[in-house]
């Protein structure tokens, strides 16, 4: 089903952002947050999420420094890649 919710601008922004860094999109986000609040079906608990994303960060960040040692090049990898893609238009 499809509604519409009004609510003020920086509250809309803030909740985008808190969906953002538990990697969900605004919809999926707000139907976690109301089944929680109403109880209407499960879903993980936040603890459980929560350790997922730092788990995944983690991740990233081992993966990041072994790209950055294996680089070979005058800058470091996400500069050559953000000028790729500035290249590319993108």
């Amino acid at each position: 089903m499809k509604t519409t919710i009004e609510m003020p601008d920086d509250l809309f922004r803030r909740a985008k952002a808190v969906a953002a860094l538990h990697g969900m999109s605004m919809k999926d986000w707000l139907t976690d947050v109301l089944r929680r609040e109403v109880g209407a079906g499960a879903t993980a608990p936040q603890g459980d999420r929560q350790q997922e994303i730092e788990a995944f960060n983690r991740e990233l960040d081992q993966l990041s420094k072994k790209i950055s040692a294996a680089w070979q090049g005058p800058q470091d990898a996400v500069a050559a890649i953000r000028e790729q893609r500035r290249d590319l238009g993108a």
